[in-house]
């Protein structure tokens, strides 16, 4: 680290243009999120660990969780605005001895979930097109091979659009933006107008079905887990900092924006859909969930099809501005020299990170190659996804509930007091310590190779990898970011630079 301070007021001058406004950048970090979009994609696995109740309770749940650590990471991103994010966070707040370390394991962490991330819904839109098909061509037979290439086809596109036309994307995250809150107001008034016999309160509220095997408790506990995956990737508009305006006030600002408007969207659209659903055992078991609600709803095919479709699309949207985010992620932490061959990913062509965000893709098409093989342990991405990104957002957050709040954090512009950020810090930590053990465990007891939890395993397996990275050769050359710090009395936010400039 190169850490200096003094009254010089320079910035190292940003690579990528400032081309994303504070509305762009919301639109960026809900179209990724998508909050009741991600609801609708992993509705089974809620309805399946305990029926509706854990359906609406358990995102009940997940909403204050996903508030509470996105608010505490939303400071970090004032304190320390930069593109890195949670690596660059807890590169900022750790104890100078340990910060190479840290800052090397949370980086490739955000990398790896950034990436299984945008694989997770990259598959559950691959699924959705499939199923719908299937649905309206019965001739069609559905295989693992065909999925794939649909998600081949999808992720090609995506990374087209991000590598071509990178002008374009903030006018089309503002476009996706409205659309996704115009198809969400359309939905929401179409299924409670078309249904007229609603479930009773009591059947949606208190009738609990866990046929799973667990205690009720833990089957909860599994689906409320499951709910977070509607705000998952909350981070998203940190890794734009270097190209949004003032990213100290506007970033975080956007990250609240956008997990309010999450939950805002959610809930009422979770509300809707249990209520107006006539056979939740045939949604949980439907090949196509979202459809099968729908068609409940509505009793119209065509208008389940109609809406099916604009969530694939939406589903589609986000993929493309996950590859955007995970590539400017990978972009970031080969500009600090964590990645093997950083000078060639740290490399920007035509305002673009190109070699990174083809990187990112790539190790997406590969990674895909998996379902092929074993569609169980693809599915597991959702859980890995969920889980890592989340760890990622409390290491910096512990780290500062450790250090203290006034020695690790220096005057930002978003800040929530000494007494309301302990205690969002230790909340955040406590929630992530307690689903991280539940997202280990299988759907349902007694279980079989099929149905088999395989987070753990996959999860060990970075582990290893990051292990087998960091004595194989960058305990000796990676020392993290470098950081120029201003003086106290200026107004300025502190700004990162690279090890490579």
């Amino acid at each position: 680290m190169a850490d200096t301070e003094g009254t010089d007021t320079s910035t190292p001058r940003a690579e990528l243009p400032r081309q994303f406004t504070f509305f762009s950048t919301a639109a960026l970090g809900f179209s990724i999120t998508n909050s009741w979009l991600g609801y609708s994609g992993v509705l089974s696995t809620p309805l399946i660990m305990g029926g509706s109740p854990t359906a609406f309770f358990g995102l009940i749940i997940a909403s204050i969780a996903s508030c509470i650590i996105t608010a505490g990471f939303a400071e970090l991103s004032s304190a320390f605005p930069s593109s890195g994010g949670p690596y660059h966070f807890a590169f900022m707040v750790s104890w100078p001895k340990h910060r190479a370390l840290v800052t090397f394991v949370v980086g490739w962490l955000s990398v790896i979930s950034w990436c299984t991330g945008t694989a997770s819904g990259a598959i559950i839109c691959a699924q959705m097109i499939s199923s719908l098909v299937a649905i309206h061509y019965p001739s069609f037979t559905e295989t693992t091979w065909r999925i794939y290439l649909i998600y081949l086809l999808t992720v090609l596109l995506s990374a087209v659009i991000v590598c071509l036309l990178p002008r374009a994307i903030p006018r089309l995250e503002d476009f996706l933006f409205i659309c996704s809150l115009l198809v969400f107001l359309a939905s929401l008034i179409t299924v409670l107008a078309m249904q007229a016999h609603k479930q009773s309160a009591h059947t949606v509220f208190l009738v609990y079905e866990n046929h799973t095997g667990w205690s009720d408790g833990t089957a909860f506990m599994i689906g409320t887990g499951t709910c977070m995956y509607s705000y998952v990737a909350m981070d998203s508009v940190t890794h734009i900092a270097d190209e949004v305006p003032d990213p100290g006030r506007n970033v975080p600002r956007a990250m609240m924006t956008t997990i309010l408007t999450g939950i805002i969207t959610t809930v009422p659209w979770a509300i809707a859909l249990l209520f107006c659903t006539t056979d939740l055992g045939a949604v949980s078991s439907s090949p196509i969930p979202i459809y099968t609600a729908y068609l409940q709803a509505t009793s119209s095919q065509s208008v389940a099809t109609f809406f099916t479709s604009w969530i694939i699309f939406l589903y589609g949207a986000a993929l493309l501005s996950g590859l955007l985010t995970t590539g400017r992620l990978a972009y970031s932490f080969a500009r600090s020299g964590g990645l093997p061959f950083s000078p060639f990913f740290a490399r920007v062509t035509n305002e673009v990170p190109l070699n990174a965000t083809v990187a990112a893709a790539l190790f997406i098409i590969l990674y895909g190659l998996i379902y092929i093989v074993s569609t169980t342990a693809f599915n597991s991405l959702i859980s890995l996804a969920i889980i890592i990104l989340n760890v990622c957002y409390v290491i910096p957050q512990g780290i500062v509930l450790l250090r203290g709040r006034d020695l690790a954090l220096p005057r930002r512009s978003f800040a929530m007091g000494k007494r309301l950020g302990t205690i969002c810090n230790a909340v955040s930590v406590l929630w992530v310590t307690v689903i991280l053990i539940f997202f280990c465990f299988p759907l349902r007891v007694p279980t079989t190779v099929h149905e088999m939890n395989y987070v753990s395993a996959v999860i060990t397996g970075f582990v290893v990898l990051i292990a087998v990275g960091w004595w194989g050769g960058k305990r000796t050359t990676f020392s993290g970011p470098v950081y120029v710090s201003l003086s106290p009395g200026l107004r300025r936010m502190p700004r990162f630079t690279d090890g490579l400039s």
